[in-house]
């Protein structure tokens, strides 16, 4: 066999090698599948590492150079775009394990390494509403809760959520929505990544000339 058959060879294992281990640490995390190798990557087809493929690399692989997924690596925000990694891949508190359904909604999931892929607001297509509506599920909750909403027009839309003395603690949603019906998690969390304390807190939808608010008990 040729030196250059050879060397070619030998490229094709280590490319096949290097293939099938970012295709296994995709499995090892939340919704990997979602970005596959652009969840740690900063392209498909890997190359170097987003900011949370560093954070995995440097910090979260065992012996075996498998991701280790838990309530540390959760709790960071690799990318400091002001959401947890847990809460961008749907498991704000890092207890899912491999071999579990993907915890969340996939359309909230967003990317943790990715400053620019941020935590979104499910979008159901059920026909455009009559009314502005604001619920959310389970109520009492621990640690997380799902806010549904709906939009009768297209209006700059903020819901926010407060504590018992009306100080906001969390932001959810502030940006302009078409009319819709509309699905976010609140993970019991402040601005600063802080799991609140049990008590009632106050979800406020408000738009250009409506405002709605419910009131939701943590239980922990």
């Amino acid at each position: 066999m040729s030196k250059s058959v050879t060397v070619f060879l030998m490229i094709l294992v280590l490319l096949a090698a290097d293939t099938f281990a970012r295709q296994k640490r995709v499995a090892q995390v939340p919704n990997g599948n979602k970005f596959n190798c652009m969840t740690c990557h900063t392209s498909s087809f890997g190359g170097a590492r987003n900011d949370f493929g560093k954070e995995v690399e440097t910090s979260f692989l065992d012996a075996n150079g498998d991701v280790i997924w838990g309530q540390a690596l959760a709790a960071l925000d690799s990318d400091q775009d002001t959401a947890s990694n847990g809460e961008e891949l749907g498991d704000p508190t890092g207890e899912w394990v491999q071999g579990q359904a993907n915890p969340g909604q996939a359309d909230l999931v967003s990317n943790p390494g990715d400053p620019n892929s941020t935590v979104g607001v499910a979008f159901a297509a059920y026909g455009v509403p009559s009314s502005f509506t604001l619920q959310n599920y389970p109520n009492p909750f621990n640690p997380l809760t799902n806010i549904t909403f709906t939009i009768p027009s297209h209006t700059n839309v903020t819901l926010t959520i407060y504590n018992s003395l009306g100080e906001p603690i969390r932001e959810l949603v502030n940006q302009k929505l078409q009319p819709g019906h509309y699905e976010i998690a609140w993970d019991g969390q402040n601005e600063t990544g802080e799991l609140m304390s049990s008590g009632v807190y106050l979800a406020r939808l408000q738009s250009e000339n409506i405002q709605k608010t419910i009131r939701m008990l943590l239980i922990k």
